[in-house]
């Protein structure tokens, strides 16, 4: 780092607003909660079908593919009730998702019908109005900065969270954590109360929402973030199995080696988030996407522990890289299209998500051919495709 580089100055000139701070402290508690969860959603899962990673994938496509479908629908209440209030029902809805796993021992099919009810509401009110506030509290010209300091203070906190989560695991079980992260979830409720309400008129219909993200105008937006859902679909699911099978299922130490590897971004995240307001983008994809990609790759080839740790933090690293270029150019276009904000938001979220959907469907089939580690190479294409249409889309 440059030998005059100032921290106070730093700070200084990034000056975060009282509406993105309260934004984005409900947004860290919500990730302290779900972040205890992190890669151990899916192994709950797996632990309670008996091994069994299509039930996995069929549950994940059920959560995000209702989703999908409810994505326009909540971008229509913009204008009745606005960002803030739906930003607190969504979060009214939340903890009782996770709550709603404590009866799975007693009613599997009910707790699992509650699980998915109560987190499609959630998604439906929080995602798309979460991503209009902080596109229009956050400042275009230093929102790399801006970005790199939130990310960097949920980074600080989450570092402990697996491992936090894989002692209450190993020595409660299960349903304390989903305990304990609800109370956090709960909590992140109070923040919202704070922050300034947004309406926005949503002028797509129903159906039309959806022709027009097939448009030939969109295709390459389409592709872009459709690849961005596919990659984060094996992180949540196809990696959390795979280094518990691999550690034997030892909680303890699947949440220490998580936690390290996020120790190990932080001051990364800083630079990145420096370069990328003085940076030409297009640079930092270059960078980002070739040791995510390459991380993918890497992944495919992991034995041990220590392996899971130095390889992962290499892809990590590739990652913060590429999503936070690509998260500032996704803000960026949001704010510039003005009027049609939450129009490209709702295109965006729903292209992302068809992505999670057809990762969990097609992992059925890729991992039961291949094995779990295919599904890395197949996100690594995920990755290049992604940031080569992301150039078009974006930096033009």
């Amino acid at each position: 780092m440059h030998k005059d580089f100032n921290i106070r100055e730093y700070y200084k000139r990034v000056h975060l607003t009282r509406n993105i701070l309260f934004l984005y402290t409900n947004r860290l508690l919500i990730q302290v909660g779900i972040g205890m969860l992190s890669v151990f959603t899916a192994i709950f899962f797996y632990e309670k079908f008996n091994q069994s990673y299509t039930a996995v994938a069929l549950v994940f496509t059920a959560v995000y593919g209702i989703f999908v479908l409810f994505i326009p629908l909540g971008a229509m209440l913009l204008r009745v009730l606005g960002t803030r209030h739906m930003l607190i029902i969504a979060v009214i809805f939340l903890p009782g998702a996770i709550l709603s796993l404590l009866l799975w021992d007693t009613n599997p099919m009910l707790s699992l019908g509650m699980y998915l009810l109560f987190g499609t509401i959630y998604r439906t009110f929080y995602w798309t109005p979460y991503h209009i506030d902080f596109a229009l509290f956050t400042d275009k010209k230093v929102r790399g900065k801006q970005m790199s300091l939130l990310l960097n203070a949920s980074e600080i906190v989450l570092a402990v969270t697996p491992f936090f989560a894989g002692l209450v695991i190993a020595f409660y079980g299960f349903d304390s954590l989903f305990i304990i992260t609800s109370a956090f979830l709960a909590v992140s409720i109070i923040p919202l109360f704070f922050i300034e309400d947004t309406r926005e008129t949503f002028s797509f219909g129903y159906f039309e929402t959806y022709r027009k993200l097939f448009k030939k105008e969109n295709r390459t937006l389409f592709m872009a973030y459709f690849g961005e859902g596919f990659q984060h679909a094996v992180q949540i699911a196809v990696w959390p199995i795979f280094i518990y099978l691999l550690l034997k299922g030892e909680y303890v130490v699947l949440g220490l080696i998580t936690s390290a590897t996020i120790f190990l971004l932080i001051l990364t995240r800083f630079l990145i988030g420096n370069l990328a307001d003085r940076w030409d983008k297009k640079r930092l994809l270059k960078y980002g996407t070739f040791f995510a990609t390459t991380g993918w790759l890497l992944k495919a080839f992991i034995e041990t522990g220590f392996q899971i740790m130095v390889i992962d933090t290499y892809h990590r690293v590739g990652r913060a890289v590429n999503k936070l270029s690509f998260d500032i150019a996704t803000y960026d276009q949001a704010v510039d299209n003005g009027h049609y904000i939450d129009e490209y938001t709702v295109l965006k979220e729903i292209a992302l998500n068809m992505g999670r959907t057809t990762l969990f469907i097609s992992s059925i089939w890729i991992t039961a051919a291949f094995g779990f580690t295919s599904a890395f190479i197949f996100a690594a294409g995920a990755t290049l495709l992604m940031t080569l249409l992301n150039k078009e889309v974006f930096l033009q």
